[in-house]
Parts: structure tokens; C-alpha cells; sequence
């Protein structure tokens, strides 16, 4: 048999994926910007993978595996098994019907800026992300008052920043544990063929197991116990992408 090594899976780079030209949200910069329609999300066509936030993975680990990627254990559903490739996404930019859209591709072309003590959030966009469809969304009324794409976006970017820090501190707490472990997932495309997709790490359910009562107790009452739960469940999820691609054979190891 051919044994082929890939690096697949990845963490994100540092820089925010998606953007690339961030600046304030403002009338006098953006009075005339259109977004792109709603419920389009072709600009995620090239992503295999995509971080979420612990509120998510109730929806998320029913459809996604949910990876634990780079030293920080950032938790990252897993969307194809290939690289560049989202099984996803519908040809003409709208994700496929019953499945879950996580909040981060969701909340694009907004994304908060500041967060420094002394320094307030304000909504910020990607100006590279302007849009001239037909059904594209104005930001702003002919007037200058905002339209309800601004509101919307606010209220997104609030919950998932909250999301974000309750994230990072479940990553943390998994940290100085013992109960996360390396992890590779190697399938079968073609008879013969061996592709063995990029590290990630996940959680062991015989270590996680055998944590502490004291440790138990106090996750469930931050409510990280939960999150536990569903990073293992989706698991299970590897069979959703690899019969989406064609494929039918997986082992993780």
C-alpha cells in the first residue's frame, strides 16, 4: 500500500481569518458600503476548518468534529478532510440546509476591535469585504442612521467575544490537565492509497475519566464539564465528512 503524509488539518494562522483590511466601522468611512447577502458565505469555500466557542458546540458536535488545534487548544469544527475544502458549502455560496453555520463565519465582515483596559470595544469591519450584488445589505440609510445589518452585527460580535473569553478559558483548564492527547486520523481516498491528515489533539476519554472528583465537581459547576461531553461525542462526526468526500474508511489513532 502507498503511504502518502499530509499536513491537512491546521491550526488558523495569528492574523483573523477572513480579514485582511480591518478598520472602524464609521458613517463617514462606510456610508455607502454594501456586505454580502445574507446567508452567503462563499468566502469560506477555501477553509477545512473553522474555531468555535463552547455555546456552539451543542449545535456543532451534532455535525463537526471539534479538534483541538495548537498549543493554545483552540476548539476548531473540522469541515473537510482535504485541504482547501469546505463539504459544506453550496456552489452558489449558502451552506448546505440542516447543518450549522458557526458563529465566526457568521459575524464576517465584523469583528470587535480594542478590549485594553482602557480602551472600549467598538465594531470594526473588513473594508476588503465590500459587496456590489444585486441583494447585497447597505451598512447605513440614505439619512446615516443604521440599518439592522449593524445591529445585528453588533449584538454577534458581543456574544461571540463573551464566547471567546469563556473559550479560552476552558482551553486553559484543559491545559493543565493531563487528559489531552495527540491525535492523527488517517483514511483510505482511493484502494491502496494511505493519507494520514495533519496532528490535532482531543480529549481521552480514560484519562478524563479518571480526573479528580474535586476537578469534576468544580468544572461542572463553571459549566466546562458539559463542553467535555460534547468535544468527545463529536468524535463520531469523522463518518459525516468522509461520506460526504467518498470515502468510507478512518482510523484515528
Amino acid at each position: 500500500m502507498t503511504d502518502t503524509s499530509a499536513t491537512q488539518i491546521q491550526p488558523q494562522s495569528v492574523a483573523p481569518l477572513f480579514y485582511s483590511s480591518i478598520e472602524p466601522l464609521s458613517t463617514s468611512l462606510h456610508k455607502g458600503f454594501k456586505i454580502r447577502p445574507e446567508g452567503e458565505y462563499g468566502f469560506s469555500a477555501k477553509s477545512n476548518t473553522i474555531p468555535i466557542t463552547v455555546p456552539e458546540f451543542t449545535l456543532a458536535a451534532r455535525h463537526y468534529p471539534i479538534l483541538l488545534l495548537g498549543d493554545d487548544l483552540v476548539p476548531t469544527a473540522a469541515l473537510g478532510v482535504q485541504p482547501e475544502q469546505n463539504l459544506f458549502l453550496k456552489a452558489d455560496g449558502t451552506w448546505e440546509q440542516g447543518y450549522y453555520v458557526p458563529a465566526y463565519i457568521r459575524r464576517h465582515p465584523f469583528i470587535l476591535l480594542g478590549g485594553a483596559p482602557d480602551d472600549p470595544l467598538t465594531l470594526g469591519i473588513d473594508s476588503s469585504a465590500q459587496s456590489d450584488k444585486p441583494d447585497a445589505r447597505p451598512l447605513f440609510n440614505a439619512d446615516g442612521t443604521q440599518t439592522d445589518a449593524i445591529t445585528q452585527a453588533l449584538d454577534l460580535c458581543n456574544q461571540f467575544h463573551g464566547a471567546f473569553l469563556f473559550t479560552r478559558d476552558l482551553s486553559e483548564a484543559l491545559k493543565k490537565t493531563d487528559i489531552v492527547i495527540d491525535c492523527t486520523l488517517e483514511i483510505e481516498p482511493t484502494p491502496g492509497q494511505r493519507v494520514t491528515l495533519g496532528s490535532f489533539k482531543r480529549i481521552d476519554e480514560e484519562k478524563f475519566k479518571a480526573l479528580p472528583d474535586a476537578t469534576v465537581l468544580e468544572w461542572r459547576k463553571i459549566g466546562y464539564l458539559h463542553a467535555v461531553y460534547f468535544l468527545l461525542q463529536s468524535m463520531n462526526n469523522w463518518d459525516i465528512l468522509l461520506l460526504k468526500n467518498g470515502m468510507t474508511s478512518a482510523k484515528m489513532t
